[in-house]
Formats: structure tokens, C-alpha cells, sequence
């Protein structure tokens, strides 16, 4: 069996972990020297560098925004943070998540029940604070607050780059024949890029380079991903 083989067959078991697919998509990349491949394999593997390189699928994913809250001498818990009349961009921000982690990073996170939660910086947290203050609750002190995420939304990014890269090795399949050689896909890189723009570049609304690197953490602008915690 070649290698394009059995990559197809390790994504279409979904029992399969996409990070192997991913590794055998890497030998594949570097063997035949297509670099275009190879970049985006190696985010996939590593992380992605910054939120500019992201594809559409890690981006913009909704989040609820919850947390503890004094109001006098009343304590609420996993409690709805408004964040109406904050700026526009300032709000999409809190509302929304984006994911620059490897894709064994996010399939760890799948082993935890329940929602998923960001801790808010601080200083964020200070500024919502003001803003609900501002509203007509002046005594109002927020004590904690986080972006609660579903598994679902890690789930669909799995999805995602599995279905793209199964597509794109199906198309190489249809294009080239089921039992095309290594050796023959090194003459062949032109047409091999542009179905990979065809079925993950620009399917992803992202035609730009991708810079790698492998000091990620699970992480987006406002801290760490946990299991949600909210209301101990």
C-alpha cells in the first residue's frame, strides 16, 4: 500500500488520530519537495505562529462569556457578562475565539467532559467591570470571569482539517491514479499545489504564507484553555 493510501485510509477512520495522518502528510510533502504542503502540514502539527495565518476554520469561533460576580452583598456564580456599549472590535474579541494550537494540542482537549474555559486577563476583566458599572450597577465587582467554550468547537476544527486533507488526497488520487509513486509526484508539484489551493487554501479563505513554530501553547489572546471550572 502507498502512502497516499494509507493516509486515506487512517482519515476515514474517525477513530484515527489526525495527527498521524498529518505526520504521513509531512514525509509525504518533504519526499516529493513540496513546500506549500509541507508549511501547512507543519502548522497543522506545531501551531500556527500568529492569528494573522490562521485559516478560516480556526477563527471567529463564538464563545459564551461568563463568570463570579459581587453586586453588594449578593454572589453570583457562572454568571452572563455583559458586554453591550463596549467597543464594536473590543467585543467581538471577548465573544469570539480563535485557535492557533496543534492539532494534538486541541485532540487532547476532546478528553475533558463539559464546556472548555479561557480565563479573561485582569486588566480585561477591569475594563468590562467599568463597563457594567457604568450601566447602574456601581457596587458591582466582577471576580473572575471566562470565555466558556463547547467541545463541539474543537471538534469542528478536527473536522475541518481532516475533511480538507482527505479531499485533497482524493484529488491527487482521481488526478494522478491510486498507485502513483513518490517518484513520479516529485515532476508533478505544480499541479499538486494547485489542488491543494482547491481543496484546503482557498477553501479556507487564506491564500497567504504560513509561518510554523513549535512554541505554541494552548493559548489565544486571553490565556490558557482548561476544563471549565466555573462556579467552585
Amino acid at each position: 500500500m502507498n502512502l497516499i493510501s494509507q493516509i486515506v485510509n487512517e482519515l476515514i477512520d474517525d477513530k484515527s488520530s489526525l495527527n498521524g495522518a498529518l505526520l504521513k502528510t509531512k514525509v509525504l510533502a518533504s519526499r516529493i519537495g513540496n513546500q506549500e504542503l509541507l508549511k501547512w502540514t507543519n502548522a497543522e502539527l506545531s501551531g500556527y505562529n500568529s492569528e494573522e495565518d490562521l485559516p478560516e476554520y480556526r477563527k471567529n469561533i463564538w464563545n459564551a462569556l461568563k463568570g463570579n460576580v459581587l453586586n453588594g452583598n449578593m454572589k453570583y456564580t457562572n454568571y452572563e457578562i455583559p458586554t453591550i456599549n463596549l467597543d464594536k472590535e473590543f467585543e467581538s474579541s471577548l465573544r469570539c475565539s480563535s485557535f492557533q494550537d496543534s492539532v494534538s494540542a486541541l485532540e487532547s482537549l476532546l478528553q475533558f467532559d463539559g464546556n472548555l474555559s479561557i480565563p479573561v486577563r485582569p486588566e480585561i476583566v477591569h475594563i468590562i467591570e467599568q463597563n457594567w458599572q457604568a450601566m447602574g450597577n456601581p457596587y458591582l465587582s466582577i471576580i473572575s470571569c471566562n470565555k466558556l467554550l463547547s467541545r463541539s468547537s474543537i471538534v469542528d476544527i478536527i473536522s475541518n482539517v481532516r475533511s480538507k486533507l482527505l479531499d485533497f488526497m482524493l484529488a491527487i488520487e482521481t488526478e494522478f491514479g491510486e498507485s502513483v509513486e513518490i517518484q513520479d509526484l516529485k515532476f508533478k508539484n505544480e499541479e499538486i499545489t494547485g489542488i491543494m489551493h482547491q481543496t484546503i487554501i482557498n477553501n479556507n479563505g487564506d491564500g497567504n504564507s504560513i509561518n510554523t513554530g513549535n512554541e505554541n501553547s494552548l493559548s489565544n489572546n486571553s490565556g490558557s484553555i482548561k476544563k471549565s471550572n466555573l462556579g467552585n
